[in-house]
């Protein structure tokens, strides 16, 4: 069985051995730096999310993608885009409607994180085609006990939610090696798991969505102009600056357009200088 046949059986796919241990340890000083520079700036979030929304005991880091262009080694893996690509563009028009990439966040539970409850991230359980795909880049070792990610094999086609605070007895833990990438879709029943150690448990998580779902950020109004002018015109497309809705009729008459959007300015708080390099 092949990765994206995998994938539409059982709603996820492993894909092992992407990236080098000296790969994956230079993007975790990366986010630890990101973490130390701007956790203290974050908002405050506030829902009855339960542990979906406390990152009290956890490191997070939002929005990679105006902190360095070298996360879109990762953001563009070609072996990551031939499965997203496949399974986002199934059903749409000529198979070949845009898709685009619109979350970008990493994460580190901490020593006593109790773990998530399982959820879904469509926000429509049961739709009968992929609507987004989530990337998980495992940057440090899964284990069974520094957090690694549970999943309800094949619960991408439940027309149901999980319930609040219960565990499901057909979920199973995916452990890994770092420099693999699990990739699963939206609908999947998933959660992080507990955290019962002191080690360093960094993923990336990537969000690729199909062209007309709303983003978590809004990334015309979050990238630096330095930032921008590094990028290709397919990285520009992937943050989804063709994507734009026009401003009334007299501007453009279709929400995707030809050619990326100039993004607004934007400066980091307390901007300090960009890390580049490997």
């Amino acid at each position: 069985m092949d990765s994206v046949e995998h994938f539409f059986k059982h709603g996820y796919v492993v894909v092992p051995n992407l990236l080098s241990a000296e790969k994956c340890a230079y993007f975790r000083r990366l986010l630890e730096s990101n973490y130390t520079d701007y956790a203290e700036h974050y908002a405050t979030a506030s829902s009855d999310k339960g542990t979906l929304s406390d990152k009290s005991n956890e490191k997070v880091v939002f929005n990679l993608h105006n902190k360095s262009v070298d996360w879109f080694e990762l953001f563009e893996h070609p072996r990551i885009l031939a499965i997203v690509s496949a399974v986002l563009q199934q059903g749409s028009y000529q198979q070949n409607e845009p898709y685009y990439l619109n979350n970008i966040s990493a994460r580190c539970p901490l020593l006593g994180y109790p773990g998530q409850q399982l959820h879904i991230d469509s926000g429509l359980p049961g739709v009968n085609y992929c609507l987004k795909a989530n990337v998980v880049w495992l940057l440090d070792d899964f284990t069974a006990l520094n957090g690694a990610t549970r999943i309800v094999p094949g619960s991408h086609n439940w027309t149901s939610f999980p319930t609040d605070g219960q565990r499901h007895p057909d979920e199973v833990l995916i452990t890994g090696s770092q420099g693999s990438a699990l990739i699963f879709n939206a609908n999947l029943w998933h959660g992080g798991g507990a955290n019962v150690t002191d080690n360093s448990r960094w993923a990336l998580l990537l969000g690729y969505a199909r062209w007309f779902i709303k983003p978590s950020f809004d990334f015309l109004q979050n990238t630096p102009d330095e930032i921008y002018q590094q990028l290709t015109d397919a990285q520009k497309r992937l943050l989804g600056f063709h994507l734009i809705p026009p401003k009334d009729e007299f501007t453009r008459l279709r929400r995707i357009s030809a050619q990326p959007a100039q993004p607004a300015p934007y400066q980091l708080p307390q901007h300090k200088q960009i890390y580049k390099g490997s």
